[in-house]
């Protein structure tokens, strides 16, 4: 289950960021240029459609890596 949660949330990320799953293996947010303020809140949206649930505003900024939106969607789910 962890790695299809993983696989969903990186072909969103590829998708918001418009680039290859490839880019987006283990990205940090500080490591892709195109992550950023807007694409955050975008990438944050589509989580929270796509897995029926809502980020706190200490989620959302504390959000920098893939691994982070994993580990908030495995606790959420």
């Amino acid at each position: 289950m962890k790695n299809e949660l993983r696989n969903q949330i990186r072909s969103i990320l590829s998708e918001v960021l418009n680039t290859t799953l490839l880019a987006v293996d283990n990205p940090r947010r500080n490591e892709l240029a195109n992550w950023d303020s807007l694409k955050h809140m975008e990438l944050i949206l589509r989580l929270e459609e796509q897995f029926h649930i809502r980020f706190s505003i200490k989620e959302v900024a504390d959000i920098q890596s893939l691994n982070d939106i994993v580990k908030i969607i495995e606790v959420k789910s």
